[in-house]
């Protein structure tokens, strides 16, 4: 029973990381039509903004179980409203979502987590839901000194009853919307043969991250910010070998968000 309301949860916290990531697309990138963003764009977008908040409120108020379900239900909020308007227009994307999502729970169960996990990663992440305002830690542990983004966003999953069991699935959720990104780009340019370079280049970045990085143990802060270089690599060359005089907004605003993230992971 545990073990289903477990995977319920991480369903939950998909969920209410794309909802985010529509709110996202809805006030700041409104004026781009959403059937130009595929789901794991949007789930990108998630993911910043929650990081984002993460900062903000750790300076008024630790991540605790009330604070993190709120935010939480409030993603599920977003996720809900807007998911009729985006379902009709990108279905098969959200099928996507389910298959990838679902393909990747053997991924979470049929590993250990990162050497370093229970060494600083667990121990930050856990300070950051008791205490806001971390300053001078490094003198505790040398661990702490090693900043990344990924245990403020980490912090937000530490819920009611699932407790801090489900911390550790941040760069899952990474490898879930990247994948998502580069299945939606290569159905796209299959269908055009003028762009066979890049073609090219997304079905070797989707083998190389699945088969390189298939071991959640080897998933600290290093790994999700390679990932993520891969996929600033196909953006800027998509842009540079195709659409160098005429780069859409939409590309220029992935490329910000992503390597945004990708600097605050591993500083």
């Amino acid at each position: 029973m545990n073990f289903f309301f477990y995977i319920s949860s991480y369903y939950l916290l998909i969920f209410s990381i794309i909802g985010f990531g529509f709110f996202f697309q809805r006030i700041i990138l409104n004026e781009i039509d959403i059937r130009k963003i595929n789901i794991g764009f949007i789930g990108i977008y998630g993911i910043f903004l929650l990081t984002l908040s993460s900062y903000i409120s750790i300076i008024f108020i630790p991540h605790t179980y009330n604070f993190n379900l709120i935010l939480m239900s409030l993603g599920l909020i977003f996720f809900v409203k807007f998911l009729k308007k985006y379902f009709f227009l990108n279905k098969y994307n959200f099928f996507y979502l389910l298959i990838i999502s679902t393909i990747f729970i053997l991924f979470i169960i049929g590993a250990k987590n990162h050497d370093d996990f229970p060494y600083y990663h667990f121990p930050y992440i856990h300070w950051l839901t008791k205490e806001n305002v971390l300053t001078g830690i490094g003198h505790f542990n040398h661990g702490f000194r090693t900043h990344s983004s990924i245990f403020f966003l980490s912090s937000l999953f530490n819920l009611p009853f699932t407790n801090y069991f489900l911390v550790h699935l941040s760069p899952v959720f990474f490898m879930i919307f990247c994948n998502l990104i580069l299945l939606n780009k290569i159905q796209k340019l299959l269908f055009e043969s003028s762009k066979k370079k890049i073609l090219i280049f997304s079905l070797f970045t989707l083998a190389f991250i699945n088969i390189f990085f298939y071991r959640m143990g080897e998933h600290g802060v290093d790994r999700t910010a390679q990932i993520l270089i891969l996929i600033i690599f196909l953006i800027i060359f998509e842009n540079f070998l195709y659409k160098f005089k005429k780069i859409n907004n939409l590309d220029i605003a992935n490329f910000f968000i992503i390597i945004s993230i990708t600097i605050t992971l591993k500083t």
